[in-house]
């Protein structure tokens, strides 16, 4: 496989950053997630605005390769070969010469773009596949949440924990009040009305959450972004997740409720699914 590393196309293997780097000391970058279908980015140049506000809110300069990412996408889609793929791109401050809280001045941040496969959605493939498993968690991250932060211990740590179930989806909920998913956004079908956490939830302004708003608003579908309780979350008819590399995935079961079973055909999900 090839990836990109400040400024050359190589393979993965010689792709060597320093462990000075702030982002293995500090966490201290940000990243995005851009899918490829057939060769064509979907939705880049929204990605693309979304990592420029990353790196504003960071104060981590823009670099040239930030100007001409498209064309380095389209360059690892070649090389890498796959029909679909998922591109990871992860811009740090860059490489202190010792490790220290005060970054040194003029920093040159550090890009470093890998891409994979990105397989065909399973609930495209077979709609009438079993939704993914869902835990609630008490949000405890930070609150920068606006922020695509390579700083994701908040979101991983508790999928790790051996005294927990397994499951495909942390919710986190804060008063009450759901949030968003560890690596998702949330969308509830309650009463024949779609919801989604606005985001002054201190959520992730997700891009597919927002092609999908854009897409429901064009068919003539109300979509509520307002606060979702708890009680409205387990009273749903239905649950969907949505991100760059999930599309529209459907949840079965949350914590121990099992949501109701509907047809495909007669699903919100299901409708949503087909925008893309």
């Amino acid at each position: 496989m090839w990836a990109y590393l400040n400024g050359q196309i190589l393979k993965e293997d010689q792709a060597f950053i320093s462990p000075l780097d702030r982002g293995f000391t500090f966490g201290d970058g940000v990243y995005e997630v851009i899918p490829c279908y057939a060769g064509k980015l979907f939705l880049f140049e929204d990605h693309l605005k979304r990592l420029q506000t990353s790196l504003e809110k960071t104060f981590i300069p823009f670099t040239d390769d930030i100007q001409n990412l498209d064309k380095i996408l389209l360059e690892l889609q070649k090389r890498n070969k796959f029909l679909n793929q998922s591109f990871y791109i992860q811009v740090t401050r860059g490489t202190d010469v010792v490790r220290s809280h005060q970054a040194e001045k003029n920093l040159k941040p550090t890009v470093f773009i890998t891409s994979q496969e990105l397989q065909e959605n399973p609930f495209r493939i077979n709609p009438n596949k079993k939704g993914i498993k869902v835990r609630l968690e008490e949000d405890i991250r930070w609150h920068r949440c606006d922020i695509k932060t390579i700083a994701l211990m908040g979101n991983t740590m508790t999928l790790h924990d051996p005294s927990k179930p397994s499951v495909d989806e942390i919710f986190f909920h804060k008063d009450g009040m759901i949030s968003e998913g560890s690596k998702s956004n949330i969308f509830v079908f309650y009463k024949g009305q779609v919801f989604t956490p606005s985001l002054r939830q201190n959520i992730l302004p997700g891009i597919t959450r927002s092609y999908i708003i854009k897409e429901m608003q064009k068919n003539n579908i109300e979509v509520i972004e307002s606060e979702i309780n708890l009680e409205k979350l387990l009273a749903s008819e239905e649950v969907w997740v949505s991100s760059s590399n999930k599309q529209v995935q459907p949840v079965s079961k949350i914590n121990e409720y099992i949501l109701p079973i509907k047809e495909p055909k007669d699903s919100m999900w299901y409708k949503v699914l087909e925008f893309f």
